[in-house]
């Protein structure tokens, strides 16, 4: 099958500026060449893939830079984006390599870089002004604040987090001129993207840095409460397409970068028949074979869009397959067992199978046999039992029927052949065209050049191309076979160069010096020498003893709608508002009430500390630490905040060797939540709400978190080390640090 239809909506933009147009895609993930293609068969306008460093996909087989080139070159010559995922946080001792993979990739003409580090991407728009920057759904974007910060920064689109709320999405729409990107299909993060750190300081893996190890898919236990308390439902927006494109988004997002190949093809064939406006009843069959290829039991299809708050599938947290019958009997067979299954489901070779029943057993299985109402199989496997349900978790022939079909690119082509004349041959694919001469042909003694020979000549081979139609004009010559091929050899590459030329970014090859990376790193660099390196004391509570205990004095409430009664006998010389991580629009009023009632109570304005982008917008108007959610991970990143005018920079809590930044002394949280973990795990409701204590959550290891709530006008949760003193063991901090911790817990006792 091959095809070359394109359909496009076009999503109006309104905002200050007058009203942009941005054409709507479906992107796809690529871990490997094999879902790069996949992808691209099925119909995806973009696709998204790393190569070897600094991706958060690290796990991945990705793309190596030497062939990085071709793989983009393939896309553009079939009108498809490519974008690279170089959102990793960065280290110091990275960077001249970091910078060197983003040369290779501008040069090699990529669409855009996909970044979460802010000093990174502050580096590429130096060295690279042409450079087209994507936000990483790691910054955690999710206001308009947020959006309009990182726009006057230079760049272009931002994915959003999966938290944010439609009004939000439509907020940043009617704010900005960014393009808007929402992850639309595949697995949820359970804590606000960019801010979970548990994987990091307990296994050393972190989520930051491209490794994390899914803490969150373990079983853990609350009280009598068990299961997959962390886990959530993987997300389904295709019925929500046009309330998304309605608000403002302009790039539907697949998330499955480590999913094989048949789940990326189902999932963009069932978003494209979404966006291109299908019956419902054909989204619905693609969404079966989709959910067919992977799934965790069920979908979540509304996240966090509509308030949401069930999105934790306590009973699943891997693929469960399709149900498609019951253990009959297990018999003995030689050395192995024979297990009889009962199902009206046809199988097949290679099929994968999951059986639960006394326990759970996975396996590929071996030659079926038929048997009446339902199959058998021979198998090693122990611990099957009858009465046992089984599932598919692979579908062999499901997934060859969802890989069938190639994308190629129509060619006509008009050969013009006259005795004493060049051979010439015109190839055109849409718009463009293109003309090869060869040599004079000579008059045929017999058997010319007719129509049909010069359509079996047409031949492309390996490349995505097919003949659509062929004209030929001439007199009746005799041209050789080999003298045909190599002029239409010579055609075809000049149109392929021609096709990529026209679909790939408009830039002039640039190679920055040495001399141009140093400076542009020490222009960032050298903005840390006036830093004020002033002591914080953060504290959930106002006290005449808080604030007596730094120089300046971080306020981090519990409740942002409760305005603290105090008359400081003693005054900070600085006093700082801790700002939560995640904000929608409803929150920030909050904040700002707070803000304000804080200003009266100090007499002057007082800082922010902010852990989030929306932070920054403070900047010019109050005085702006850089929290320790900002995950500052090298001194350019440090160097490019102080540069736009923030006035201290903690450090982020992976950041072993904080150097110039400040330390946080507090307990961080490692995850954020927006869903509530109380209704999942003591029935608690917003009528009934159970939430003024800790819950306490400990995972199969036997390591115990406690779990509590910030209450703004939504509630967030943060999940922290049940023992504090355990929290600063795993940051293994420097010595000087060290003494400082030391000194608080002495204190404490």
């Amino acid at each position: 099958m091959k095809y070359a239809a394109k359909y496009y909506k076009i999503v109006a933009m309104k905002n200050s500026n007058g009203t942009t147009s941005f054409k709507a895609e479906i992107l796809a993930p690529a871990g490997n060449i094999d879902s790069f293609y996949a992808a691209i068969d099925a119909g995806a306008d973009a696709v998204y893939f790393g190569v070897n460093d600094f991706n958060a996909r690290a796990k991945c087989e990705n793309f190596s830079l030497e062939n990085v080139a071709q793989t983009i070159a393939y896309a553009h010559l079939l009108g498809v984006k490519t974008y690279i995922t170089l959102n990793t946080l960065i280290a110091d001792g990275e960077i001249d390599s970091f910078l060197k993979t983003v040369d290779v990739l501008y040069n090699a003409k990529a669409d855009a870089f996909i970044v979460q580090d802010f000093g990174m991407g502050a580096l590429i728009k130096m060295l690279y002004p042409d450079a087209v920057l994507h936000a990483s759904t790691q910054m955690g974007i999710h206001n308009a604040e947020g959006a309009r910060f990182l726009e006057k920064c230079g760049y272009k689109r931002v994915i959003l987090s999966r938290e944010s709320k439609l009004d939000d999405i439509k907020r940043i729409r009617e704010a900005t001129s960014l393009e808007i990107e929402f992850f639309v299909q595949g697995a949820l993060c359970v804590a606000f993207s960019g801010n979970c750190y548990l994987s990091s300081l307990k296994d050393g893996n972190s989520g930051n840095r491209g490794r994390c190890h899914q803490l969150c898919r373990l079983r853990y236990s609350c009280g009598k409460k068990q299961g997959y308390l962390l886990s959530p439902a993987d997300l389904n927006l295709s019925g929500e397409i046009d309330e998304l494109l309605k608000a403002g988004v302009c790039s539907f997002k697949i998330e499955g970068r480590m999913k094989r190949p048949a789940y990326v093809a189902a999932a963009v064939k069932t978003y494209r028949l979404a966006l291109d406006g299908a019956a419902k009843s054909e989204i619905e069959r693609a969404a079966k074979d989709l959910s067919a290829t992977f799934s965790r039991g069920k979908y979540d299809e509304k996240a966090y869009l509509y308030d949401n708050d069930d999105i934790i599938d306590v009973g699943h947290n891997n693929n469960t397959g399709v149900k498609i019958g019951t253990v009959l009997s297990v018999r003995p067979f030689k050395n192995l067992y024979r297990v009889t299954v009962s199902s009206q489901t046809a199988v097949s070779d290679g099929d994968g199978l999951r059986i639960v029943g006394d326990r759970e057993v996975t396996l590929g299985m071996s030659s079926p046999a038929p048997e009446k109402n339902g199959f058998s199989f021979v198998t090693a496997r122990e611990g099957i039992t009858a009465g046992a349900e089984v599932f598919r978790t692979l579908d062999v022939l499901l997934e060859k029927r969802i890989l069938e079909g190639k994308k190629l690119l129509p060619v006509t082509c008009r050969a013009s052949l006259f005795a004493g004349k060049a051979a010439s041959l015109t190839l055109s694919c849409g718009d463009i065209s293109v003309t090869e001469k060869g040599a004079p042909c000579e008059k045929a003694l017999s058997a010319p050049m007719d129509a049909e020979q010069l359509k079996k000549q047409m031949k492309f081979g390996v490349t995505p191309l097919y003949l659509q139609g062929a004209e030929l004009e001439t007199d009746g010559v005799f041209i050789p076979k080999s003298t045909f091929n190599e002029l239409r050899r010579t055609a075809v590459e000049k149109l392929k160069t021609a096709v990529i030329l026209s679909n790939e970014p408009k830039r002039a090859e640039l190679h920055p010096t040495a001399d141009d990376i140093s400076r542009a790193r020490s222009y960032y660099i050298d903005k840390l020498s006036v830093l004020p390196s002033d002591e914080y004391f953060i504290s959930d509570e106002i006290s005449d003893y808080a604030v007596k205990k730094g120089k300046a004095f971080i306020y981090s409430p519990r409740d942002y709608n409760l305005l603290p009664k105090i008359d400081f006998s003693v005054k900070p010389d600085e006093f700082y508002l801790d700002l939560p991580i995640i904000a929608t629009n409803a929150d920030v009023k909050v904040v700002n009430a707070l803000l304000s009632y804080l200003d009266e109570l100090c007499g002057g304005k007082v800082g922010v500390a902010a852990n989030n982008y929306y932070g920054l917008s403070f900047v010019g108007n109050r005085n702006v630490i850089a929290g320790t959610g900002m995950n500052v991970y090298n001194k350019v990143s440090g160097g490019a905040l102080v540069d736009l005018g923030v006035y201290d920079v903690f450090s982020g809590i992976e950041l072993k060797t904080p150097e110039k930044f400040v330390f946080s002394l507090k307990n961080s949280a490692l995850m954020t939540f927006t869903h509530c973990p109380y209704k999942v795990s003591v029935n608690s409701s917003c009528t009934d709400c159970k939430a003024n204590s800790p819950l306490i959550y400990k995972d199969e290891r036997g390591n115990a978190y406690s779990i509590t709530r910030r209450k703004l006008a939504y509630c967030y949760f943060e999940l922290k080390m049940a023992d504090r003193d355990e929290y600063f063991r795993l940051l293994n901090a420097p010595k000087g640090v060290r003494r400082a911790l030391e000194a608080v817990k002495n204190e404490k006792n």
